[in-house]
Order: structure tokens, then C-alpha cells, then sequence
């Protein structure tokens, strides 16, 4: 770690070292260690999305959600239009039992262009809710379409939607065309 440690106060701004050097601290050192070690990256690489999704992470393992929530809070600032991040911070949510925050960063996400992924999630999230009504299920997937038309996983989910719902003729168009 000797070299390591040099080389961070060298090379303040490298994200490679301090990725290093999180990698070697998580393996062999405390979790208090590491949260610390990131903290001081994200000082000086405040655009680094790897490390702030590493912080956030760690925060969250630790049971330490509010500190995770504010470390994408920073993320944000630095790096607004951080898909990752973005969804990042859906996971968390909603793997901590805040389905009305992880819709909430979802559509976010979704207004600030988010890519078919995003899409897919979304759907995905109302599914595992069990909004599968009819109506939502075609306004959120017919957008996702729209701006994603070759993207196959969401004809498929709408598809499968069709067939829950007694369209099977539906399902079985929606199903060729993915």
C-alpha cells in the first residue's frame, strides 16, 4: 500500500488509482476504511461516477441509507445527467422499500432522455407492484416503443402484458414483431 499511498497524493485526480486503491481497501482493509478512502476521491474526483456509485453503495451496505442518499445527492450536482447514477439511486430505493421514490426517479429519469433501459425498468417496477392494468401498461410501454421501436425486451414485455390480460391474438403480434 506504501506505493499506493504515494501515488494517491501525487496523482490526486487519477481515477484509476483511487479505484486501486478502494479495491485494496475493501479487500483488506475495514468498511470504515474504505468509506473514508472514497470519501476523499469523490473530493477530488467529484465526476467520477464509478466512485460515487462505489461511496453509495458502501454507505448502503453498511445500513447507512440517508448517507448513501446524500452521496447521490453530491452525484447529482457533479454529474446531472448520469444515467447510472440515476438508476443507482432507483435500485437503492427501491430495494429499501421506497417504491414511490424509485417511480419518482424513474420518471425523472425517463424526462431527462433516459435511454430503453429506463424504459424497460420502468415497466418492470409497475409489474413487480402489480400495476399491470391495461391502460398504463400501454401508455408506458406504447412511449417506451415509440422512441425505442427495435428495442425487443419491451415488445416482449408488452406481449406478455397482452396475454395476462386475455389478448392473446395481441400477444402473439406483439411477440413476432420482438
Amino acid at each position: 500500500m506504501c506505493h499506493l499511498s504515494h501515488a494517491l497524493t501525487v496523482f490526486l485526480t487519477k481515477k484509476s488509482i483511487w479505484i486501486k486503491a478502494a479495491q485494496l481497501e475493501k479487500s483488506h482493509g475495514t468498511r470504515e476504511s474504505l468509506c473514508a478512502l472514497l470519501k476523499k476521491a469523490i473530493n477530488y474526483n467529484p465526476r467520477a461516477e464509478v466512485l460515487c456509485l462505489m461511496a453509495a453503495k458502501e454507505k448502503w451496505l453498511a445500513g447507512n441509507v440517508p448517507d448513501g442518499r446524500a452521496i447521490r445527492q453530491e452525484a447529482y450536482v457533479a454529474i446531472p445527467n448520469s444515467e447510472e447514477i440515476w438508476l443507482a439511486a432507483f435500485k437503492l430505493e427501491f430495494e429499501n422499500n421506497e417504491p414511490e421514490r424509485a417511480r419518482m426517479l424513474l420518471a425523472k429519469t425517463r424526462e431527462r432522455g433516459g435511454t430503453e433501459r429506463v424504459w424497460m425498468k420502468s415497466a418492470i417496477v409497475e409489474r413487480e407492484l402489480g400495476n399491470v392494468s391495461e391502460e398504463w401498461g400501454l401508455r408506458l410501454l406504447g412511449e417506451g416503443l415509440k422512441l425505442f421501436p427495435s428495442f425487443f425486451k419491451l415488445w416482449l414485455m408488452l406481449g406478455q402484458m397482452a396475454d395476462r390480460t386475455g389478448h392473446g391474438a395481441k400477444a402473439k403480434g406483439f411477440m413476432r414483431i420482438a
